[in-house]
């Protein structure tokens, strides 16, 4: 009898590793999150299963699209009737970030916001949600700052300020960098919009693929096609009727020293974001686009001596959240925060140096 009980609970629990499959939530506490009912990754999946076949196999949308006459999404965040008294729109929440932390809480350093913080580690740079409205480089008539009445309170910025709740005019799909799972911890990369507007902040321009032209949304005084203000190069369509986008980049062709380039997307590896000098074919005729410059702090490697080759510094994501100090990125929570000055790939908290320019431009090659 008792080898009989042995071999049942033997079976099942095989049957409950066959049918528990991974499930992504992308910048989701899983620790903290308050919206009832309290629900743990194993059962995340109900709205965010990547894995074919199964009901829910669109972990790009969640809650947030895919709505059909069969689908009962909306009153995950809506409640018709007894919403509570200080909310808008029948939301959880007092607010349009109150609401969305109700999900996508990173007090404990699960999500976008508070994993630096929760490692021990200072914050460099972030966009403040509900506390600013002042755009830096957002006056394309001086390259200033400039004031915004975004949808938060007092007119700050808030979290639909970039993103759609209802995945509604989003840009194209693109490949990220953040591969997180609580309980299952680093997972496959995830194509996704991640909810971009195509039009962010008070932009009337809409854009279809991340990348510089999607910052200019709101930074519109940071663009090198501007007459009144003189900035670095960056790839736009105000610069090129093809400009590269974080999806297409021209990009070194391996870690080891190299100065040949292929086309692809930045995401993935430290290679974009070194530019040999003379520049390659796929290089010619184009700028850095801003995330070339603003992303994830990393150590990107560096230029051979004569400039002619890149050695990009090793891609390494070994744990979820900035869990490992060695991983690089160790974070990967652009644009919301980064260890780094000015969000940029290689400084300190307060600093920027000339490392970071010799990426692109070698000793050799300035007049």
């Amino acid at each position: 009898m008792r080898s009989t009980v042995i071999r049942i609970a033997a079976i099942a629990a095989l049957a409950t590793l066959i049918v528990m499959v991974p499930s992504v939530v992308l910048a989701f506490d899983e620790t903290t999150s308050t919206l009832p009912p309290s629900m743990d990754e194993a059962n995340c999946g109900g709205c965010h299963d990547p894995w074919p076949g199964s009901v829910f196999d669109d972990p790009k949308a969640g809650v947030h699209g895919g709505y059909t006459i069969t689908t009962s999404k909306c009153g995950e965040c809506h409640s018709v009737h007894q919403a509570p008294a200080s909310s808008v729109m029948l939301l959880p929440g007092a607010t349009t970030k109150a609401t969305c932390m109700t999900c996508h809480d990173g007090t404990a350093g699960g999500g976008v916001y508070g994993a630096i913080a929760a490692r021990g580690r200072s914050v460099g740079s972030s966009h403040s949600v509900e506390a600013i409205n002042v755009v830096p480089g957002g006056d394309e008539n001086s390259g200033g700052s400039l004031p915004v009445a975004f949808g938060g309170p007092g007119g700050t910025l808030t979290c639909t300020s970039c993103h759609s709740p209802h995945g509604a005019d989003v840009v194209n799909a693109y490949a990220g960098e953040r591969q997180r799972s609580a309980t299952w911890g680093i997972i496959g990369v995830t194509t996704s919009s991640k909810l971009l507007k195509r039009s962010p902040g008070n932009s009337t321009t809409p854009t279809a693929e991340y990348g510089s032209d999607w910052c200019l949304g709101c930074h519109k005084g940071r663009s090198s096609g501007l007459s009144a203000a003189h900035n670095h190069p960056a790839d736009s369509k105000a610069t090129t009727a093809t400009p590269f986008t974080y999806t297409n980049v021209a990009k070194l062709n391996g870690d080891a020293l190299t100065g040949v380039t292929v086309l692809g997307t930045l995401a993935g590896s430290n290679r974009g974001y070194l530019m040999p000098w003379p520049r390659t074919a796929q290089q010619t005729g184009h700028a850095p686009i801003c995330q070339q410059c603003h992303e994830d702090s990393r150590m990107v490697g560096s230029l051979s001596a004569d400039g002619t080759q890149g050695d990009a510094a090793p891609y390494t994501i070994t744990t979820p959240d900035g869990w490992t100090d060695g991983d690089n990125p160790r974070f990967q929570n652009f644009p919301h925060e980064t260890q780094n000055y000015r969000m940029l790939v290689e400084a300190t908290s307060t600093a920027y140096y000339d490392d970071l320019c010799l990426n692109c431009h070698p000793v050799v090659s300035l007049p």
